[in-house]
């Protein structure tokens, strides 16, 4: 009987911790590289969504706009009200150009289908724009537009596997 109520308590304490605290996700495919590699395992907290806006630079893990089943993970690149255009390779935020030191190929920015090259784009007011760091390699916002803020996660918290990239996630 002993077994069985600790054996309750741990999957209880687990529940509560993965649905409020915080999110185990692996990374596939390299729309995140350098920052994050294929097969990584990050984690994504949860807390601070309630208490801290979200930034530009932000790395957040949403549900896909179009497969909600599907989870996704991006940075934060456009924020809600901003106006953002892709021009000559790079992004620009409210008529600024945006520094992306984290881009792996600085002038590999090219538009999609919803945010287009040389089109100003207006992000609505209870979404942001997400985008990964590999450009060529990514499929973002470019091609299905805002993310809503009901849609994200978490933000990137931690690379735990393999031991060997253990790090914290920067922004």
């Amino acid at each position: 009987m002993d077994f069985l109520e600790v054996t309750l308590i741990i999957v209880g304490v687990i529940m509560i911790s993965y649905l409020f605290l915080g999110q185990l996700l692996e990374i596939t495919g390299e729309s995140m590289d350098p920052t994050l590699l294929d097969k990584e395992q990050i984690v994504a907290e949860k807390v601070s969504l309630l208490y801290s806006p979200l930034k530009r630079g932000d790395i957040v893990i949403f549900r896909h706009p179009h497969q909600t089943r599907r989870l996704i993970v991006k940075r934060i690149i456009g924020l809600p009200g901003e106006r953002i255009k892709i021009t000559a390779g790079k992004v620009y935020i409210n008529d600024e150009v945006l520094d992306e030191y984290y881009v792996k190929n600085l002038h590999g920015t090219v538009g999609g289908d919803v945010i287009r090259e040389n089109v100003e784009y207006k992000i609505a007011d209870d979404s942001y724009v997400a985008m990964g760091d590999n450009r060529e390699k990514s499929t973002d916002s470019r091609e299905w537009g805002g993310v809503t803020r009901e849609l994200i996660i978490g933000r990137g918290f931690l690379v735990f596997k393999p031991l060997s990239n253990l790090r914290f996630i920067q922004p």
